[in-house]
């Protein structure tokens, strides 16, 4: 039998698929950019190293600048701090505590300078709802009461400041001043329901602010003159009158004393009208004058 006519062995099933054995296409790219890889990752750590270094030299730098500011007790240490740390937050709180120190010591014009100075020059600063309330204060106290509730308004408005809620109640005390009793009833409302769970000893100074809304300020009376010729309500005094030994109680007319008795002044060995006594002249010389001699008795019949 050749071997043409052999008989062919039969075909199995054909495989579905085949596992493919070359390396992927994510392989592929690791291996080809594995060196630029590592590079970018050593770059990455440096950079997260440099973050971290200059994060806490940073914060060093701003501890120390802090410290400086808190050291400070003068308004010329103040002025060199704002100035050595001019645009950093510690610049920014010297400056405004300088004001504090300039309006302390009677110099109104420059503390107000200073503040405004803050007020442009840090806008973004923590404090910067404290500067407009300082400088709303300022000017109420200096007479300039428009430019006072201006400031207050801005102090009011200022996200996240404690003394938004003061503002508020300075503007309620002005508009109440002015006779504006149902603006300053607002202005206290809206703190009591404005601060809910904060600000709590603002909250209780206007809810006493509320109790005085329509009451009138005491005034004192003037005293009236006393006319002329008017009895006067006098306390009484009452004392025992002065009594000398043989003489009966001083009274003043028409007075009567418990001492005193209606009786004869000759009785209980008292002395009546005592008679008018001629002294001894005093004689010339340092010797006493002589006493007339008694009279002789007549002789006996």
């Amino acid at each position: 039998m050749s071997e043409k006519n052999a008989p062919k062995p039969e075909s199995g099933p054909s495989p579905i698929g085949e596992i493919s054995q070359e390396p992927s296409a994510f392989e592929s790219f690791l291996d080809a950019n594995q060196k630029k890889l590592i590079l970018i990752g050593i770059l990455a750590i440096l950079g997260l190293i440099a973050y971290v270094i200059f994060d806490g030299l940073s914060k060093l730098s701003a501890q120390n600048a802090a410290g400086e500011v808190a050291a400070a007790r003068s308004i010329p240490e103040l002025d060199a701090a704002s100035k050595n740390h001019e645009g950093s937050n510690a610049g920014g709180s010297a400056l405004l505590l300088k004001s504090q120190l300039l309006w302390r010591d009677q110099q109104r014009q420059e503390a107000v300078e200073a503040v405004e100075t803050f007020i442009s020059s840090y806008p973004d600063h923590p404090a910067i709802g404290n500067a407009h309330a300082s400088l709303g204060s300022y000017k109420q106290q200096m007479g300039q009461i428009e430019e006072a509730k201006t400031a207050f308004l801005k102090a009011s408005e200022t996200e996240g400041s404690s003394a938004s809620s003061l503002a508020l109640l300075s503007l309620g005390d002005l508009a109440r001043s002015a006779g504006n009793d149902d603006e300053a009833k607002a202005l206290y409302d809206r703190i009591i329901s404005e601060y809910e769970d904060r600000h709590f000893q603002v909250k209780s100074m206007a809810r006493d602010r509320l109790k005085l809304i329509g009451v009138a300020a005491p005034t004192e009376k003037a005293p009236t003159a006393t006319e002329p010729n008017t009895p006067q309500n006098t306390p009484s005094v009452t004392s025992k009158p002065l009594t000398i030994p043989g003489l009966p109680p001083l009274t003043t007319p028409g007075q009567k004393t418990d001492d005193a008795k209606e009786t004869d002044p000759k009785e209980d060995g008292e002395l009546g009208e005592l008679p008018d006594l001629e002294l001894p002249e005093k004689s010339q010389g340092s010797e006493p004058a002589k006493q007339p001699a008694p009279p002789t008795p007549a002789p006996a019949e």
